[in-house]
């Protein structure tokens, strides 16, 4: 059984930028559910924080933040 993520949506409100301006730290949205599930509708909604962006990839925001909600649904419901 392996839970993914989908439909990730970036929280604009939590953009926060550091002293530097250099990176980005926010929040996103993401859908959970188990991978080969026939019921588009059950899934569990989680907020994933913590974010970062650098501020010359931001025009990759989207794609930087799939990554890592992909990579943090992986570190927190391993695959036995």
């Amino acid at each position: 059984m392996k839970i993914v993520a989908k439909n990730t949506t970036i929280l604009n409100s939590s953009l926060k930028f550091n002293d530097e301006k250099t990176e980005i730290t926010y929040q996103a949205n993401t859908e959970l559910y188990v991978e080969g599930n026939p019921y588009a509708d059950l899934f569990t909604p989680k907020t994933v924080f913590d974010l970062k962006c650098p501020t010359n990839e931001v025009n990759n925001i989207q794609a930087i933040t799939e990554l890592q909600v992909n990579t943090w649904v992986s570190e927190n419901y391993p695959i036995d």
